[in-house]
């Protein structure tokens, strides 16, 4: 039978070691968010990747660090210049950064393939939102591609399909997986939330 000291140090030395372990993970939590929570970029695994200055900045950054920092700016530089298009629609952002072969996975019906695809969303998307703006809300580098999680925000003052719009602002998200070669965008697979931007500029009713 253990004697009830030892019994009593055993329990206090388990209960150090969890609290311990307990104020660990409470700090690297907090420490997080903190990080998320301020808006700033955050790198992981590369610390030297060069940002363009004057283009859309990624609020939380992670990179492959297999990926060498001339091919990791390469790669992150590529999807500024993309991203930059859209939160513009300066269209020489797309020869700059855009295979002429460039293929769109997941084209939706009467858009034209490649680069000119590209160039009728934006233009088309802008008669309905002119002043529209692209964030990059998270941006991640593995391999030969991209992947951002974005937000998109504007206000519904121009035009859709003929009707004049209310001027409400609107604001939904997308998710792309970008293939890059070479510093230019090769492929691409793109989901954005269509119904909640439907629903913002009044096409469709809310539920």
């Amino acid at each position: 039978m253990i004697p009830r000291t030892k019994k009593m140090s055993s329990i206090a030395g388990i209960a150090v070691i969890l609290g311990t372990m307990l104020f660990t993970t409470a700090c690297a939590t907090d420490s997080k968010t903190s990080a998320y929570d301020k808006q700033t970029p955050v790198l992981s695994a590369k610390t030297d990747v060069q940002l363009l200055k004057d283009l859309p900045q990624p609020v939380s950054m992670t990179i492959d660090s297999s990926l060498d920092s001339t091919k990791a700016t390469e790669m992150v530089q590529a999807a500024q210049r993309f991203y930059g298009f859209w939160n513009t629609g300066n269209e020489e952002l797309v020869a700059q950064t855009v295979s002429p072969s460039f293929i769109d996975n997941t084209l939706p019906k009467g858009r034209p393939q490649g680069p000119d695809g590209l160039l009728f969303a934006s233009r088309n998307f802008r008669k309905a939102v002119p002043d529209l703006q692209c964030k990059i809300e998270d941006l991640l580098v593995v391999g030969d591609k991209v992947t951002a999680r974005l937000s998109f925000t504007g206000t519904s003052k121009g035009e859709f399909m003929g009707k004049p719009l209310t001027g409400k602002p609107i604001q939904f998200m997308a998710i792309d997986v970008l293939r890059i070669k070479d510093g230019k965008l090769v492929e691409d697979w793109h989901l954005e939330d269509n119904l909640t931007f439907m629903q913002q500029i009044g096409v469709v009713k809310e539920m």
